[in-house]
């Protein structure tokens, strides 16, 4: 077992997928505008720690074997969370197209209905503008 773990770990060490790490500002969503808003991702190996300035959080699985720059997790909003989302939980599904985070969000609501939240985010840089257009469901 050891010697398994001694060989592997330099690919567990490298396989990290390097574009999700970072603080991403909101560029665009499908429920408003909001230029403050942003998303932190911590990464350790597969698993995706991600924070948010609109009061949710979400533990995603990064697909590493692929390296398709995608992860798909479960989150909660903050009890304290304005607006009808205060602590729901939801899915989550993050993926990562010419270096800009889409953001899946499915909402389950208190009558059982879900809300699709949609966003797209880029690298924490100013003057950037949003590249894609959020499709509307």
């Amino acid at each position: 077992m050891i010697a398994i773990v001694v060989v592997l770990w330099p690919f567990a060490a490298n396989a990290e997928t390097e574009e999700f790490p970072g603080q991403w500002r909101q560029m665009g969503s499908n429920v408003g505008t909001c230029d403050s808003c942003w998303l932190a991702i911590k990464q350790h190996g597969p698993i995706l720690k991600v924070s948010s300035s609109s009061g949710w959080f979400a533990f995603a699985h990064a697909d590493l074997k692929t390296r398709t720059g995608t992860a798909n997790g479960i989150g909660r909003w903050s009890e304290k969370a304005r607006g009808h989302y205060g602590g729901k939980p939801f899915d989550v599904r993050f993926v990562i197209v010419d270096k800009q985070l889409y953001l899946d969000m499915v909402v389950l609501m208190d009558d059982g209905t879900k809300q699709a939240i949609r966003a797209i985010f880029d690298k924490d840089r100013p003057g950037k503008t949003a590249r894609r257009v959020l499709a509307k469901s």
